[in-house]
């Protein structure tokens, strides 16, 4: 019986040993197929926003509606303008800064506008992660950079001072 049993446990014990193995050896190829797959995604993210023809269309329209913002207020100033009143003016320059910030606008729904502004979010994060000096604090270092300003001030004021006298007695 003894021996039943041992043979028994060496089979059950073969199995468990081959189970784990087989799990170890899936696994991995699991990982190295999930990992090629997700550098395929990456590299197809990147191909595609190298190669949006929709971001090729908002930079266009952007640089028409800045180009026309300048070059309309240029053309309206040199020919157009006979008199114009203080609200005239006003108006115009309203409608160029709106003119140029929608340019400006559009870019941002392009790849490189919406890196621009995930790296705002991205830096607005860390700046709120900053520790901030203290008013005292503030006020002590700023004295101590103006007494520092001051000391080397006059000391370059007296090094000026005595090359001018050296370059006076080596010139007369």
């Amino acid at each position: 019986m003894s021996d039943s049993k041992n043979s028994k446990q060496g089979a059950n014990a073969s199995k468990k040993k081959a189970a784990p193995t087989q799990v170890k050896t899936t696994k991995p190829e699991l990982n190295v197929a999930q990992a090629k797959k997700g550098e395929v995604k990456k590299v197809d993210a990147k191909k595609k926003a190298a190669s949006n023809p929709l971001d090729g269309l908002l930079w266009l329209v952007s640089l028409v509606l800045i180009a026309a913002a300048i070059g309309g207020n240029y053309y309206y100033t040199q020919y157009l303008m006979v008199d114009e009143s203080s609200f005239a003016r006003l108006g115009r320059v309203a409608l160029v800064i709106v003119v140029i910030l929608a340019g400006l606008g559009v870019t941002l729904f392009t790849t490189k506008g919406k890196r621009l502004l995930a790296f705002g979010r991205d830096s607005y994060t860390e700046l709120r992660k900053v520790v901030w000096p203290t008013r005292n604090e503030a006020m002590q270092t700023t004295v101590i950079v103006f007494i520092a300003v001051c000391v080397v001030s006059l000391f370059l004021y007296l090094c000026d001072l005595v090359f001018l006298q050296i370059v006076r007695v080596i010139t007369l």
